[in-house]
């Protein structure tokens, strides 16, 4: 039967609210009529000022993005709020975040704990999933890892992508829940056919060790492909490292470089490292030392410990730059208190050398001490060299200083994780 528009204009301008709903969606979906967003706000305006749940809540959303009307985070609150209070779901969802982000009204965890709770309750996935991350990072509500996957794991039963990621990651660490790395992979791979890009590339470091299926390098080459085509740098840079090492495709060092390229444009240190390693050796392009040299100060520069130790040795052996024993070596002291053992090893001797620094032998043996996890003989040797030119004393003070080292390194490196 054909939509009688004029007949549905003449009930909604009679004060019938689900006629005047209807229209209002009709305007804003285009259905039988040509879009029109102010149209659809007005007839949404009336059916709100009706009563209606469904008509305050889209209202609300017209107010957040402006559409049909000029944005107003106040209004959109207040329309949120009144749906809300007749237990729209939907409404209780948007009111929460409001209260979670400060839109419209002041920041109130608590309050969106309550409200995203109301709307989980009545069914709500995404209200599900925000209260999952609020159990999970403690806002406005005491921490829990197990409430958080209960409630993750509600919305990835209702396929909520976002969930399955999230509800994924705890399987797969065991936190909330006990170590599931099947049921982990059930939830990335079902997001990811969804189209999610993270998903994406965790189910593709599920093929590629082997975890809950079989390892698989074709398989993780097609998820990372998949996924660093939405832009996911991570998976970008990973696909670099499949094309550069051959693995699930055929080496292709163009390739390579053309995905680290991706990535580095979104500031992804390592690839700036790898695009620096390429010019460096000259993989498949011209060897060109300034390029290596500029890629590698972009990584270096963000903090990236390979980075600066090679960035340490091409101002060392003054390749692509001037060569200066200064800079390489503050370079080299960057990276070599980040845990980089090469870096360790060549601070050391610069110290020990006094090369582009005052020499100073306990440091020197210092941070050759902390070089020597790996237990090399050239190690040993330089160790046994300086400890002969040391007191005891200095001995002692060389020891403290690697322990005090040592353990810098070791709570950065927590801290990062």
């Amino acid at each position: 039967m054909p939509l009688d528009i004029s007949q549905l204009v003449s009930d909604a301008g009679s004060g019938d609210i689900d006629a005047q709903l209807q229209l209002a969606d009709l305007y804003e979906s285009g259905f039988g009529v040509p879009v029109d967003l102010a149209q659809a706000a007005y007839w949404y305006h009336k059916a709100a000022d009706g009563g209606s749940a469904k008509a305050q809540n889209q209202l609300g959303q017209f107010y957040i993005h402006g559409k049909g009307v000029a944005e107003d985070h106040s209004q959109a609150f207040h329309w949120f709020s009144l749906s809300a209070n007749q237990n729209q779901d939907s409404a209780q969802a948007n009111l929460a975040w409001c209260y979670q982000c400060g839109t419209g009204t002041e920041k109130d965890y608590t309050k969106a704990f309550q409200w995203y709770l109301k709307a989980a309750n009545n069914g709500h996935a995404g209200a599900r999933y925000n209260l999952g991350y609020m159990y999970a990072h403690g806002h406005g509500t005491e921490k829990n890892y197990k409430e958080a996957f209960q409630w993750y794991a509600r919305a990835a039963r209702q396929g909520h992508v976002k969930a399955e990621l999230l509800g994924g990651l705890m399987c797969m660490n065991g936190q909330g829940t006990e170590q599931n790395y099947e049921q982990a992979f059930e939830w990335y791979q079902d997001a990811a056919m969804h189209g999610y890009e993270k998903a994406q590339y965790n189910l593709a470091l599920m093929y590629a060790g082997g975890h809950a299926v079989e390892q698989d390098d074709q398989q993780a080459y097609e998820w990372h492909k998949k996924s660093a085509k939405q832009g996911y740098v991570k998976a970008q840079f990973n696909l670099g490292l499949l094309y550069m090492h051959g693995l699930g495709v055929e080496l292709d060092y163009s390739e390579a470089e053309k995905w680290f390229q991706r990535a580095a444009k979104q500031d992804y240190l390592k690839a700036n490292y790898q695009l620096g390693q390429i010019y460096l050796q000259g993989l498949d392009v011209q060897a060109d030392e300034v390029k290596a040299a500029k890629f590698y100060q972009l990584a270096a520069e963000g903090d990236y410990a390979k980075a600066q130790y090679r960035l340490g040795r091409l101002y060392h052996k003054g390749l692509g730059v001037d060569r200066d024993e200064t800079t390489a070596y503050d370079w080299f002291r960057k990276a070599a208190k980040q845990g980089n053992s090469k870096a360790q090893c060549a601070t050391a001797i610069h110290l020990a050398k006094g090369i582009g620094v005052t020499k100073d032998y306990v440091q020197a043996y210092a941070w050759m001490l902390l070089a020597n996890k790996s237990q090399n003989s050239q190690i040993k040797d330089f160790l046994s060299n300086i400890s002969e030119k040391l007191t005891e004393y200095q001995l002692i003070e060389a020891r403290t200083l690697a322990d005090k080292w040592y353990g810098e390194q070791h709570r950065l490196t927590t801290a990062s994780e």
